[in-house]
């Protein structure tokens, strides 16, 4: 294509420098021209490809965003669906927690009633452990002493221990006397009737009897006996030497024999008046067991007298008396002191003339049965139980 512009003879004319600036000028201006229709075309396709891309990007935006919409419809249908469900069992939980509500009003209702009951119980209850605080030392006071008259009773029948029965006796009536109740007096005065008439039984040192008694059993190994009362002088006072004669060989042997035997046993002559009979001899053994026998009698009769035993006691000492003045010397000083002793302690009586029964004790007994029968009727009763209404 030929540009109009182009000079068609080469024949070139010449021209002022004025002409020649208008002809650059405006060879520039179709220049210029040519150049920015291209630059307008250009741009006008990148203009339609840019909107196609815009177009087909848009449409794929559209296009996910539509998927979008619709994924985001479903769930919202979905959670109106639970949303829906949520709400039913909310209205049925409601139901249920109004229901339950209700119920813990009227349990409230009747714990409330039942706190009121409680209350009035427990002040009931705190009066009458009020009056029982109060009579707690008056029962146990009261207690106290029927266990002292009972125990008293036992020192005297059981062991006829009278001191100490009579000092318990006294201890019983102290702790009634702390009561200072006039309702008291009778059983009181039949404590000092009890207390008087133990003090009547004659004291005997039943101590001092049995103490007596293991001294002479100490004695009884120094008491001479009666079998030495013999003269030391052979019976036969004839000479008992040898002769020299042949002729005598029968004496000197007789007498060579009696030599012989009279190492092993000799005979000897008692002095016994004539008035008197002979007690048999005795040998070492059977003095030895004499002893033994008069000892263990001794002490029988200490034994009885712990025991208040008066026939064991008496037989023991008259067999002792019997058998010290058969085989012993009774002409000694020992002898004698300790015969003395026997019969003294021989005429001794050891029983005791006791009591049939103590007043006090029945009357008290009585007494504290009864007091302990009211205190256990005034004693607290046990609160209902709650236990029913609470598992309800």
């Amino acid at each position: 294509m030929t540009d109009s512009t182009t000079p068609s003879a080469p024949v070139e004319q010449q021209k002022t420098p004025t002409e020649t600036k208008t002809e650059v000028k405006a060879s520039a201006a179709k220049q210029g021209g040519r150049s920015g229709a291209a630059l307008g075309a250009i741009a006008i396709a990148l203009v339609i490809a840019l909107g196609g891309g815009l177009y087909y990007h848009g449409h794929q935006q559209a296009a996910s965003q539509q998927a979008i919409i619709q994924k985001l419809q479903s769930q919202i249908d979905a959670l109106k669906t639970g949303q829906s469900q949520e709400e039913g069992r909310f209205a049925t939980s409601l139901s249920q927690q109004s229901d339950l509500l209700k119920s813990a009003e009227q349990r409230m209702a009747e714990q409330s009633s039942l706190l009121k009951a409680q209350e009035s119980h427990l002040q009931e209850l705190q009066t009458k452990m009020t009056a029982i605080a109060n009579s707690d030392t008056k029962i146990w006071r009261l207690s106290e002493a029927d266990y002292l008259v009972k125990l008293a009773a036992r020192k005297l029948w059981n062991e006829q221990d009278i001191p100490t029965a009579e000092s318990l006796l006294k201890s019983a009536d102290d702790s009634l006397a702390e009561l200072r109740d006039p309702s008291l007096n009778e059983v009181r005065q039949a404590i000092i009737q009890d207390i008087n008439d133990i003090s009547a039984i004659s004291q005997i040192d039943f101590d001092g009897i049995a103490l007596k008694l293991n001294q002479l059993s100490d004695q009884i190994m120094n008491l001479p006996s009666a079998s030495t009362d013999w003269d030391n002088t052979p019976m036969e006072k004839g000479s008992t030497e040898v002769s020299g004669e042949l002729k005598d060989w029968r004496q000197n042997l007789e007498k060579s024999w009696h030599n012989f035997m009279s190492e092993f046993i000799t005979i000897r002559t008692r002095n016994v008046p004539d008035n008197e009979l002979t007690s048999p001899l005795l040998t070492p053994d059977q003095d030895t067991y004499l002893r033994e026998n008069l000892r263990l009698k001794l002490l029988i009769a200490a034994r009885a007298v712990s025991r208040h035993q008066g026939d064991i006691y008496k037989q023991s000492l008259e067999s002792v008396s019997t058998w010290v003045r058969a085989y012993f010397d009774t002409e000694q000083p020992s002898t004698k002191a300790f015969l003395e002793q026997i019969d003294e302690l021989s005429q001794q009586s050891i029983s005791l003339d006791l009591p049939k029964e103590l007043k006090s004790l029945e009357l008290l007994d009585k007494v504290t049965q009864s007091r302990m029968r009211n205190m256990m009727l005034q004693a607290p009763t046990p609160a209902p139980s709650t236990t029913s209404n609470q598992e309800g």
